[in-house]
């Protein structure tokens, strides 16, 4: 290849990583990004993101180590489950959580610096204590 036409195609790949990152407007783009963060920290973890339940408004993902068999009336939730409606503040559930149970906040420092106490979690022990 010429040192014109890699020039040529340096120049291209430079302008179109620039119109990709730009392509947002800067408050959609923040949350992108954080989103984007909390999945390529917990993906690799083991969570997987739950297609079937997550929406327009809510992006979930599920811990399977922490499920648990339970008969089908059981009201509990079957897994631990992150999910997040605002990017700024990733909510959680608890495997084992009753449907009026309590649903954890975080701040995404707040839950990746929790990430191990909340895998670690498991039905009928007691309740975690977040740092």
């Amino acid at each position: 290849m010429s040192k014109q036409t890699a020039a040529k195609k340096a120049r291209r790949k430079k302008r179109q990583t620039t119109r990709n990152a730009n392509w947002l407007p800067d408050e959609v783009h923040a949350e992108v990004e954080a989103v984007g963060r909390l999945a390529g920290e917990i993906l690799p973890r083991g969570w997987v993101f739950d297609s079937d339940y997550s929406n327009d408004e809510y992006l979930i993902w599920y811990y399977p180590p922490s499920g648990f068999e339970s008969t089908e009336d059981d009201p509990r939730e079957l897994v631990t489950r992150i999910w997040v409606s605002d990017p700024d503040q990733p909510q959680l559930i608890l495997v084992g959580t009753e449907e009026d149970g309590q649903i954890y906040s975080f701040t995404v420092e707040q839950l990746l610096a929790n990430l191990d106490v909340i895998e670690a979690y498991r039905v009928g022990e007691p309740a975690p204590q977040f740092s």
